[in-house]
C-alpha cells in the first residue's frame, strides 16, 4: 500500500527551506523520526529519493541543495531566432539548463497567466522519425520550407555541425533528437527588438519573461561576476590548459556548482552564460567549457561516441 503524507522529498524540502541546504546526516534522522521512510537502509533511502528528484541538488561540500530555493530571484537572459518568435517557443540553450531542470517535473505557472511548459523539439513540431526512414522532402512537407531553413540557420548558431547539402537535412533530425524547448500561452513572449534578449526570471515558484536591453548587460557587475564563475569552473578544469586534471566541463555541470556555490550571481541581469563564460576568459565549444588554448580536436576525440570518429576505423565487435 501505498504511504500517505508527504514524501522523502516533501520532507527534505521542508528542513531544507527552515534549516538551508543539509547534509545527508543532517536529513535522515528527522525524516526517519517522522516515519518518511522505513527501509532498511534508510541513508541509502533518502540518498536515492533526492537524486532522482531534479528539485535537488548535491553541492560539492555534499550538502543537499533545493533547486528552486537557490534560483529564487535568478534571471536568465537568451536570444531569440526568427523561428523561436515566430512559433512563441523558446529553444532550451545550455544557459537556460537549470529552468529547463526545474520544468522536468511539471509546468509551472508564467506570471501574467497560464502554465510555461517543456516538451522535446521533435514532439512538439510532429518531426518524422528515425531519420534514416525520411528524407528531406518528408521534413519539408512537415514543417514548411521556412521552418526549415530556420532550423538549419539555428544549427549553424549552436554550433551543431552537418554534412554537405544532401545530408544537411538528416543531421538536422538527429542534431534535434534530444533539444527540448520552453512553450506557454499565446502571446506569452514580449515582443524584442534588433538589439534586446529574452529575460526569464524565477520568482515564488512563477516565471516571469520580458526584454533585456544588451547595454544593461555590460559593466563592472558582469565582469565580477565572470570572474567569480570563472574561478568556480577552474576548481574543475584547472588554471590552464596544462592542468593534468579533466581539460573540460560541460556547461550543465557549471551551472549547477554555480547554483550551489554562488546563486547571487544569477540574481543580476547578465549576459547568456555562455558570453559571461567568454567574459571570465573561457571558452566554450559544443556544450564544453575550456581555457582558450583548449585542444578541441583532443577533446572531441576522446570524447566521441563513435569509434569510427576516435580510431578512423570501425573495430570488430569483439576482440578476441
Amino acid at each position: 500500500m501505498a504511504r500517505r503524507g508527504p514524501t522523502i522529498a516533501d520532507a527534505a524540502r521542508d528542513l531544507i527551506r527552515a534549516q538551508g541546504p543539509l547534509a545527508l546526516d543532517a536529513l535522515v534522522p528527522p525524516i526517519l523520526a517522522a516515519g518518511r521512510t522505513r527501509a532498511k537502509d534508510p541513508r541509502r533511502a533518502v540518498q536515492a529519493a533526492l537524486a532522482s528528484n531534479p528539485d535537488f541538488l548535491e553541492a560539492a561540500d555534499g550538502r543537499w541543495c533545493s533547486l528552486p530555493m537557490q534560483l529564487e530571484g535568478a534571471v536568465f537572459t537568451t536570444p531569440l531566432g526568427a523561428l523561436e518568435r515566430r512559433e512563441e517557443i523558446v529553444l532550451a540553450r545550455g544557459g537556460l539548463f537549470l529552468v529547463e531542470r526545474l520544468l522536468t517535473r511539471g509546468a509551472r505557472p508564467l506570471v501574467g497567466g497560464g502554465d510555461i511548459h517543456l516538451d522535446w523539439f521533435a514532439d512538439y513540431f510532429d518531426l518524422p522519425w528515425p531519420p534514416s526512414q525520411h528524407g528531406a522532402d518528408d521534413l519539408v512537407m512537415t514543417l514548411g520550407e521556412a521552418t526549415v531553413d530556420s532550423l538549419l540557420d539555428i544549427m549553424d548558431e549552436l554550433g551543431v555541425p552537418t554534412g554537405n547539402e544532401t545530408d544537411a537535412l538528416d543531421d538536422l533530425l538527429w542534431g534535434l533528437r534530444d533539444m527540448r524547448i520552453l512553450h506557454g500561452p499565446p502571446g506569452w513572449l514580449p515582443s524584442l527588438g534588433g538589439r534586446q534578449l529574452l529575460a526569464v526570471r524565477l520568482r515564488g515558484g512563477m516565471i516571469e519573461v520580458s526584454a533585456a536591453d544588451r547595454r544593461s548587460l555590460n559593466g563592472p557587475h558582469v565582469e565580477a561576476a565572470a570572474a567569480r564563475v570563472a574561478r568556480l569552473a577552474e576548481a574543475v578544469i584547472g588554471p590552464d590548459p596544462s592542468w593534468f586534471g579533466p581539460p573540460v566541463m560541460d556547461i550543465e555541470t557549471l551551472l549547477e556548482i554555480v547554483a550551489t556555490q554562488a546563486p547571487e550571481v544569477f540574481r543580476q541581469p547578465l549576459p547568456p552564460f555562455p558570453e559571461l563564460l567568454e567574459h571570465g576568459g573561457l571558452e566554450v565549444l559544443e556544450g564544453l567549457v575550456g581555457h582558450p588554448g583548449t585542444d578541441w580536436g583532443q577533446v572531441r576525440w576522446a570524447l566521441s561516441p563513435d569509434p569510427e570518429d576516435a580510431w578512423g576505423f570501425e573495430p570488430p565487435d569483439v576482440v578476441h
